[in-house]
């Protein structure tokens, strides 16, 4: 005989339709909710991929670091799951059964209660009496037009909640350092993302290796930033000189890209001159002028390794030595 779980509830009208919120303990969803997946059901479904890691990264946020995830799951209670509430009661029931509630959103946090050892109270938003096309269209509107928070503005807003790595209290200083004291002052947008302004997430991708790898990998903050300040007024003197409107280092391409050849360029100028004066990373780098920055356009990986790949093959032209090797004595 199939089960009847009441729960108490609270009902919502908004543009004639009707949902619950309520808190249903997360065994009791393990017992009712599905997932419609496209790859599973090409007719109907509409879900993407379950990230399996990203479900269980959640069930240790919660169970080994005492996490808390206060987001309600989105749910549409199915024709045959005999919901119904009780308003005299405040109180919502619906069969415990297999397939009673369609997850449109939150299956991975779901999931993450799911993979948990304890039996946490989830709240959920529950909507009935929606057709496939209405739960197709809530899905596309929950993804589309209800955005997350820009990532540049969490990383922006991390310190303020105390739990930065310590490549990232490295990158902020080098961030705020660079923003008032290089030839890129003021073009750093700390909390968003405009163009022809580098965002933190672009700086945080693009600095992660020179602050683990290389020269600059265990020197002190004040260390990195004359040593990066220096390689930014080097490069954008190269770039003033190719005559390009696109060699800009406030290009988000451009910027990562020059960062990617970053520690071999301090590499061969120490090599040269055992210094990291301007002029000679100025040097160092000139080969990179050839190159064509306006034929460079968008915005696509493919792109920033099209770049890389072009500036490396400048840095580490010995072609013109070629002609005077002789062939015949190369293996002896």
């Amino acid at each position: 005989m199939t089960k009847i779980k009441k729960i108490k509830a609270i009902v919502c009208s908004q543009n004639g339709k009707q949902f619950y919120l309520a808190a249903v303990p997360s065994s009791i969803l393990k017992e009712t909710c599905f997932i419609s997946r496209r790859e599973e059901d090409p007719k109907e479904g509409f879900q993407r991929k379950l990230n399996a890691n990203r479900a269980k990264n959640i069930a240790k946020y919660l169970d080994s670091e005492k996490g808390c995830i206060p987001t309600s799951l989105i749910l549409s209670a199915q024709s045959d799951s005999s919901i119904a509430f009780d308003s005299s009661n405040s109180e919502l029931s619906f069969k415990v059964k297999e397939k009673t509630f369609l997850v449109l959103d939150g299956q991975h946090r779901l999931y993450g209660f799911f993979e948990c050892q304890k039996d946490y109270s989830i709240p959920v938003v529950i909507f009935k009496d929606l057709k496939i096309s209405e739960e197709v269209n809530l899905f596309i509107d929950i993804n589309t037009n209800q955005k997350g928070v820009p990532a540049t503005l969490i990383l922006d807003i991390k310190d303020l909640a105390g739990n930065q790595t310590t490549l990232e209290e490295k990158q902020r200083a080098l961030f705020d350092y660079l923003n008032k004291h290089s030839v890129l002052a003021g073009q750093f947008s700390g909390s968003t993302s405009k163009v022809g302004y580098i965002s933190r997430v672009t700086f945080n991708d693009a600095t992660k290796d020179l602050f683990e790898n290389g020269y600059f990998a265990d020197k002190e903050i004040d260390v990195v930033e004359k040593g990066v300040k220096n390689y930014l007024e080097a490069i954008d003197l190269i770039f003033h000189e190719c005559e390009s409107e696109k060699a800009k280092l406030n290009n988000s391409s451009l910027f990562k890209a020059v960062f990617a050849i970053f520690n071999e360029c301090i590499d061969k100028t120490f090599y040269k001159h055992q210094k990291l004066r301007v002029d000679y990373l100025k040097e160092v780098l000139q080969p990179i002028s050839n190159l064509k920055y306006d034929t460079y356009t968008g915005s696509s990986n493919s792109l920033f390794t099209k770049i890389v790949n072009d500036m490396r093959s400048q840095l580490n032209d010995y072609r013109s030595k070629y002609n005077t090797i002789d062939e015949d004595s190369i293996f002896e």
